[in-house]
C-alpha cells in the first residue's frame, strides 16, 4: 500500500505528461513554436510581471493577516516560505491547496511563535483567496450560463460545480465567524470512534487552538482583514486578465469583460475538480484548448498560452525547491555541529 502511495505521483506526472504531449501533437508542433515566438521580448516581459504581480499581491495579503496576528519575520523569510509552499502546491494533484504547511512551519520557525497561530493566518488567507475567487466567478458565472457555445448540460455541471464551491466557502466563513469550531469538533467525533484516539485528540486541539485564532481575526481585526481580502481580490483580478495579457502580444487580441469571464469561471471549475495531476500537467493543457476554443483560439494558442505561463511559474517552483533544499542542507549541518537551528529557513542565514 506504501509503495502505491510512493509511485503514484510518478505514474500521475506521466499521465499528465503524455496527455501534453498529444495535445501538442493535435494542436501541431510547428504552430504551437511559431505561437510561443509570436509572444516576443515584450510579451514575455509582461507574462513575467503577471506572475510575479500575483505573487507579490498573494504574500502582501498573507503579511497583513501575519501582522494582524502579532507575527513578524523579515520579508525574505515571508517570501522564501511562500515560494516554498508555492512549490509544493504547484507539484502536488491540487492547484489551490498542499503547501501550507511548508510555509506556516517556515514562518512559525523563524518567528519563535506557536505554529497554531501561524497556520491560523494561512487558513484564513486560504479562505479569502476563496471568497474572492467564488464572487468574481460567480460573476462570470452568468456570462457561462449565458452563453451559447456550451451545452445546457455543460452549463448544468459548471452551475452545480460553483454551487458546491460556494456551500463550502459559506460554511466556512460560518464556522469561524461564529466560532463553531466545527473542524475540531468533528475531528474529536472521530477520535472516539477511530483508531490511533490519541493523536486524532492531540490534532484535535490543535485545530481548535487555530480556530479561535481566526475566530479573533474576523472579530477583533476586521480592517486587517478586509485589506487582505482586497487584495486577495487583485490576485484575482490579475488572473482574471491573463489570456489579455498573452494573447495581445500573439495575436493584438483584445478581450471584452464577457470573453475574459467565460474563461476565468471554467478555468476555475477545471483547476478545483480537475487538477489531478502534478501542477495539472496536461489536464490544463486539454481543459484550456476547449475553453479557449469557445473564444475563437485553436489549439496551438491556447497551448502556446499554458505553456509560457507554465514555464514562468515554473522558475518560482524552481526558487522554491531550491531554497527548502538549502534550508533542510542548513539543518542537517547544524545538527551533525550540535548548533541549535535558529536561522532563516528563507534567507540562509541569520537577520536583524
Amino acid at each position: 500500500m506504501r509503495k502505491r502511495k510512493r509511485y503514484l505521483p510518478l505514474v500521475l506526472m506521466l499521465v499528465g505528461l503524455a496527455l501534453l504531449v498529444v495535445f501538442v501533437y493535435i494542436s501541431g508542433p510547428r504552430r504551437v513554436w511559431e505561437e510561443v515566438r509570436a509572444v516576443g521580448l515584450w510579451g514575455f516581459l509582461a507574462v513575467t510581471a503577471n506572475v510575479v504581480a500575483i505573487l507579490l499581491s498573494w504574500m502582501m495579503s498573507w503579511s497583513v493577516l501575519l501582522r494582524s496576528a502579532g507575527v513578524r519575520v523579515p520579508w525574505s523569510t515571508l517570501a522564501g516560505s511562500l515560494l516554498s509552499g508555492f512549490a509544493v502546491s504547484y507539484l502536488t494533484p491540487s492547484m489551490h491547496l498542499g503547501g501550507e504547511p511548508v510555509r506556516a512551519y517556515a514562518v512559525a520557525r523563524r518567528a519563535g511563535v506557536p505554529m497554531s497561530r501561524v497556520v491560523a493566518t494561512v487558513v484564513l488567507e486560504r479562505l479569502l483567496a476563496a471568497l474572492a475567487l467564488v464572487c468574481v466567478a460567480a460573476m462570470g458565472g452568468l456570462f457561462v450560463l449565458a452563453s451559447r457555445e456550451l451545452e445546457r448540460g455543460d452549463k448544468q455541471g459548471v452551475a452545480v460545480g460553483l454551487g458546491v464551491i460556494m456551500v463550502f466557502v459559506a460554511v466556512g466563513l460560518l464556522s469561524f465567524a461564529r466560532d463553531y469550531r466545527w473542524l475540531s469538533r468533528g475531528m474529536s467525533a472521530l477520535a472516539r470512534r477511530a483508531p490511533g484516539r490519541e493523536r486524532m485528540a492531540r490534532a484535535s486541539v490543535r485545530i481548535a487552538e487555530m480556530e479561535e485564532e481566526v475566530h479573533r481575526a474576523l472579530r477583533y481585526r476586521p480592517l486587517h482583514t478586509l485589506l487582505a481580502f482586497g487584495l486577495q481580490l487583485l490576485v484575482v483580478f490579475l488572473n482574471y486578465l491573463r489570456p489579455l495579457v498573452f494573447f495581445y502580444f500573439t495575436q493584438r487580441i483584445v478581450f471584452g469583460f464577457s470573453q475574459l469571464s467565460l474563461y476565468f469561471t471554467l478555468n476555475v471549475f477545471l483547476t478545483t475538480v480537475f487538477w489531478v495531476t502534478p501542477g495539472g500537467l496536461g489536464i490544463a493543457e486539454g481543459g484550456r484548448m476547449g475553453i479557449l476554443a469557445l473564444l475563437g483560439i485553436p489549439g496551438s494558442g491556447a497551448i502556446a498560452f499554458s505553456v509560457v505561463y507554465r514555464f514562468v511559474e515554473m522558475m518560482g517552483v524552481l526558487i522554491g525547491i531550491v531554497l527548502m533544499l538549502r534550508w533542510g542542507a542548513m539543518r542537517v549541518e547544524r545538527g551533525l555541529a550540535g548548533v541549535e537551528d535558529r536561522a532563516d529557513p528563507a534567507s540562509g542565514g541569520e537577520q536583524g
